[in-house]
């Protein structure tokens, strides 16, 4: 029961940004700020496999978050053991605020947020 009481869900540290080289370097500027708060990279490369995939297959931006998955326990993530309880309250602030500056840019922007092709 030790391990799964170490389940965290971890900082927020950027997001994979699936491809989207001139989204990224908005997202690149949004991040900056935020770099005492450990969210420091933005990666090119995506992930392919979460609920954003729909987005991006009719055109539209999406991208997955990176989380600092530090001693959290893959075989406890989406199950009947995946209990609020387990979150730490500093990293649950760190990625609201992260997710909030990131929400307030896209909507103050003057642009949308650059689109790649689809396929």
């Amino acid at each position: 029961m030790e391990r799964l009481s170490q389940t965290l869900a971890g900082r927020t540290l950027g997001f994979y940004m699936e491809g989207n080289g001139a989204a990224k370097a908005s997202f690149d500027a949004w991040l900056e700020p935020l770099r005492d708060l450990a969210a420091t990279r933005n990666i090119i490369e995506g992930i392919g496999s979460t609920d954003h995939v729909p987005f991006n297959a009719v055109g539209l931006p999406g991208f997955t978050v990176i989380k600092d998955f530090n001693a959290y326990d893959e075989r406890t993530r989406h199950t009947n053991v995946d209990f609020p309880e387990r979150l730490r309250d500093g990293e649950l602030e760190q990625s609201a605020i992260v997710m909030a500056t990131f929400a307030w840019q896209a909507a103050v922007r003057d642009e949308k947020i650059p689109r790649t092709s689809t396929k």
